[in-house]
């Protein structure tokens, strides 16, 4: 029986992710994309992980910029998340947006910004791997998270 790659996707498409927007400054432009293969690693030292597509026209990006932020989506950033998830939509142009000491932009509303040095890169298969170490952050005591499951967005009850 051959791999159904479509029927695999359904299949992780059963675990809800929480969604982030990575963001970094490159030259004086501004880029963005969404991501749901966010997850912590370590506490000591402070890393976090998330994959790139490598057909992403924004894979050579964030492969090789230094500095990125990760803002952690509220329940309120569907709009957003799906407007940098499209393919070639890249720009934060009209976001409300925070500066950082890094120089990657944040998102201002978002429920926590995290300001990441890239720590390395791994080959993932058709994704590569991206390990960022966590300098500066900030977040928020209030807001629901946006969610992902099953193709859908979504949010958790209770939860601000």
């Amino acid at each position: 029986m051959a791999f159904d790659t479509r029927e695999f996707r359904n299949a992780l498409g059963c675990f809800p992710t929480g969604v982030v927007v990575v963001a970094a400054r490159v030259g004086g432009a501004l880029v963005g994309i969404t991501v749901n293969s966010f997850v912590s690693v370590s506490l000591e030292p402070p890393l976090v992980l998330w994959s790139v597509d490598r057909r992403s026209s924004r894979y050579e990006t964030f492969t090789t910029v230094a500095d990125f932020t990760i803002s952690i989506l509220s329940s309120d950033h569907q709009t957003v998340s799906a407007r940098l998830a499209t393919p070639g939509e890249r720009s934060l142009d009209g976001l409300p947006l925070i500066d950082t000491e890094g120089g990657a932009p944040g998102l201002a509303d978002a429920l926590a910004v995290l300001e990441c040095t890239r720590e390395a890169v791994h080959d993932g298969g058709d994704h590569s791997i991206i390990v960022g170490r966590v300098l500066r952050f900030a977040w928020r005591r209030t807001g629901r998270p946006l969610v992902y499951f099953r193709g859908r967005y979504g949010s958790l009850a209770g939860s601000g």
